[in-house]
């Protein structure tokens, strides 16, 4: 009788993403940078005219991005938002999960409210998160219209390791798994009010990884970013599926 509860409780959490699709978006493994994988890389330094120090390379299954020779230098790969191929990120129904397999290196920032690695997932309403990354917490980027990305909500972390994390949005919820644990949690945030010389932020169903300041720089190596068309479980989610098949296994005993 445990036995077949507990696979009850397994069929039952697994059923979660039964029907679920996974799109590769960059796959270090072929040890090619995203720019040879269909992403956009820029490069820059300020002032704007100069020539950057910022490099990229591919080896061992994963690019490496370093903006450390300058911290003014700013790089990074987002997606091309014509590609008919790209993936829609709709945060209604189901939502949807961008998984990224990151470490960071080493991570240098002259501002409490400026990181060297950051991670902007936009949903195809705009709405989404910028993760800012340090060697020992990810914290998420303010839409206060007052005065944009300051330091909002963080969890302290060590991004030294490789770890793959998950950045699920469903709803007017994201939450952030690192290593299959959930770190982070908090509300959609919406930037769109924001201008400046450098504005991803109006552009729908839209990913950047990178050095997106001049205040901070990073070297961070990128194994792999994927798409999942639906929301990692919940920890709420899965406590309760959890709670459910603890009930059985307690009525079949008795």
């Amino acid at each position: 009788m445990f036995r077949s509860a507990l696979a009850i409780l397994t069929l039952a959490l697994g059923s979660v993403a039964a029907n679920a699709a996974t799109m590769v978006l960059y796959d270090g493994s072929l040890n090619t940078t995203p720019d040879q994988q269909k992403w956009n890389y820029q490069a820059m330094t300020t002032p704007p005219f100069g020539i950057p120090s910022a490099t990229q390379s591919a080896s061992g299954g994963m690019t490496t991005l370093d903006t450390t020779p300058a911290t003014s230098d700013r790089a990074g790969y987002s997606n091309n938002p014509s590609d008919p191929n790209w993936p829609t990120l709709d945060r209604s129904g189901d939502g949807y999960t961008i998984r990224f397999k990151v470490r960071i290196q080493s991570e240098t920032h002259s501002s409490n409210d400026r990181a060297g690695f950051s991670a902007i997932v936009l949903s195809s309403d705009k709405k989404g998160l910028e993760l800012a990354f340090w060697g020992n917490e990810i914290w998420a980027q303010h839409d206060d219209p007052n005065q944009y990305f300051t330091h909002g909500e963080g969890v302290a972390l060590d991004s030294n390791a490789l770890i793959e994390y998950d950045l699920a949005m469903k709803g007017g919820t994201y939450w952030l798994l690192a290593g299959g644990t959930v770190k982070l949690t908090g509300s959609v945030r919406d930037y769109t009010g924001y201008t400046g010389p450098i504005d991803p932020y109006e552009t729908p169903s839209f990913l950047f990884f990178g050095d997106d300041t001049s205040s901070a720089a990073a070297r961070a190596d990128i194994a792999k970013i994927e798409f999942l068309d639906y929301a990692t479980p919940e920890p709420a989610s899965l406590a309760l599926l959890a709670a459910g098949g603890l009930a059985l296994i307690r009525r079949r005993r008795g």
